[in-house]
């Protein structure tokens, strides 16, 4: 019931689901899917895009050289309404690697929680895992 599930996501701090391409420790960046469920505080607006306008805001604030590689628009996740974009930028880990970064990223509000799903990869060469991530959303089934 959602008022039970509401009470775990005050606590909750991991995504329900990830999953990734290769077997961890993985040399270089590894394509990975997440999806996260979060309640959606009813001061914030209930348009998807405008949503993932706000999520996006914590983005661009962490990495320097973020930028839009498709604009935040309007989409369908599972038959529901969603907001959809796409980005690049470089993630710097704790040892001094760099990965440039393709990022996707969907929002699909449900009542009072939104669904965030990320899929991420490399910029550019096989692991942009384009293929893979399409299959893995249209897997995705959020019930009203």
């Amino acid at each position: 019931p959602d008022d039970q599930l509401q009470a775990g996501l005050q606590s909750a701090t991991a995504p329900l689901f990830v999953f990734a391409k290769y077997p961890e420790p993985h040399p270089s960046l590894n394509p990975t899917v997440q999806v996260v469920l979060r309640p959606r505080p009813a001061s914030l607006p209930t348009s998807p895009t405008a949503l993932l306008r706000i999520a996006t805001e914590t983005l661009q604030r962490a990495f320097q050289d973020f930028r839009f590689v498709e604009p935040i628009g309007t989409a369908q996740v599972s038959g529901m309404p969603a907001a959809y974009m796409k980005a690049a930028y470089t993630l710097k880990t704790a040892t001094g690697q760099s990965h440039k970064v393709l990022a996707r990223t969907w929002l699909v509000p449900r009542g009072t929680f939104m669904f965030l799903i990320g899929m991420s990869g490399a910029a550019e060469g096989e692991d942009v895992a384009e293929t893979e991530f399409a299959s893995a959303l249209r897997s995705i089934v959020i019930e009203e």
